[in-house]
């Protein structure tokens, strides 16, 4: 199959994935998380779980272990083995309803999930080169006011956030995308946080070993029945 042809092709089943979704999906991931700022790097890794319905399974590898058991209620459970403690906590925050993977599993990657955010679509502008760019405004406090969303063969390339005045306060361009795959994910999202002081945070993530609808059995993932309960308030 050509690849012009693979990409119709696959910004049509991305349109389908839209309107039916997955509910009975899963996918999983290695996930690389380094962030630059003021010329320090700092690494995370993790194992991602997520599942259809929005109940996403985090296992941290590096800098230390702990295990994160979320969903979009923004119900959030952080188990320590090395201590057998386990913290709760419920913030919107913490709703998985952001987590990229569940985001492209739901078939909502047209929008990146901003429609359940709050946003309505207010212009569908194409540019040259076959890119479209969709604009989404919310008067929701303290949600960024305007979000402009790139998009290729279906597919998102880039989003800009940007404050009241139009300034752009935020960029993440998502790319790597594999055609081959059953699962069509990006993977490689870079994103450029811009602070008051003019300088800005850098933050890479790289996914790999993407699979989808494994039998792994941390999908399941429950804090052990010993865990030492704790009291305090968590931050994302």
């Amino acid at each position: 199959m050509g690849i012009v042809l693979r990409k119709s092709l696959i910004s049509l089943l991305t349109v389908l994935a839209a309107a039916v979704g997955y509910s009975q999906s899963r996918v999983s991931a290695d996930v690389e998380v380094k962030t630059l700022y003021q010329g320090q790097v700092k690494t995370v890794t993790k194992r991602v779980f997520c599942n259809g319905n929005g109940r996403v399974v985090t296992v941290f590898t590096t800098p230390s272990e702990s295990y994160v058991i979320s969903n979009l209620k923004g119900e959030m459970k952080m188990y320590l083995p090395e201590t057998k403690e386990v913290f709760s906590d419920r913030k919107e925050e913490f709703s998985t309803r952001d987590e990229l993977l569940y985001i492209f599993l739901a078939g909502r990657s047209a929008d990146l999930g901003l429609s359940g955010l709050g946003y309505k679509l207010q212009s569908s502008v194409f540019e040259e080169g076959g890119f479209l760019k969709r604009t989404y405004v919310t008067s929701k406090a303290g949600s960024v006011p305007k979000v402009e969303v790139v998009l290729k063969d279906s597919l998102p390339v880039y989003v800009a956030y940007l404050d009241g005045s139009g300034a752009v306060v935020s960029k993440t361009y998502l790319s790597g995308y594999d055609y081959s795959a059953p699962f069509v994910f990006p993977s490689r999202v870079t994103g450029i946080d811009y602070t008051k002081d003019r300088d800005s945070t850098v933050t890479r993530t790289i996914y790999s070993r993407v699979s989808t609808d494994s039998d792994d059995p941390l999908f399941g993932f429950e804090v052990p029945s010993d865990a030492i309960p704790v009291k305090k308030s968590v931050k994302k």
